[in-house]
C-alpha cells in the first residue's frame, strides 16, 4: 500500500510496535474507533464481526485491542494480537489499512 512511510506495512511479521511484559504498551477496546471510523464508514462498525486473518478468530469489532499512542490508530486481534486495521488521518486524506482481517461482516439497519 502506498502513503505515509510511517505507514507501510512492514515485510516481517508485525514489527509495528515493541513491548516487553515488564513495559507493555497501553491500549484501549475497540470501541476507541467509534468516533474516527465513523467519519469513515458513515456507520457503527463495533458490532460487526470481523474474522483476524492471522489466526482465523472470529469476534465483535468492540472487542479488539486498539493502541491509540502512534501517529495514528492500530488496532490488533484480542487473541494474537496480529494487526487487524491500521487508519491514519491528515488533515485532506484518510489512510485505511484492512489487510489483517479476511472480512468484516456489518448487520444492515432495517
Amino acid at each position: 500500500m502506498n502513503g505515509p512511510d510511517n505507514f507501510a506495512v512492514p515485510d516481517s511479521e508485525d514489527q509495528d510496535i515493541a513491548a516487553a511484559p515488564q513495559d507493555p504498551i497501553p491500549y484501549v477496546d475497540g470501541n476507541a474507533t467509534a468516533g474516527a471510523l465513523s467519519e469513515v464508514f458513515r456507520i457503527d462498525i463495533i458490532a460487526a464481526l470481523g474474522r483476524c486473518r492471522h489466526c482465523g478468530s472470529v469476534r465483535a469489532f468492540g472487542e479488539a485491542m486498539v493502541f491509540t499512542d502512534a501517529p495514528g490508530i492500530v488496532v490488533r486481534c484480542r487473541d494474537c494480537q496480529g494487526v487487524l486495521l491500521r487508519l491514519v488521518e491528515t488533515p485532506t486524506q484518510y489512510w485505511l489499512d484492512l489487510s489483517g482481517l479476511s472480512y468484516l461482516e456489518i448487520d444492515r439497519e432495517e
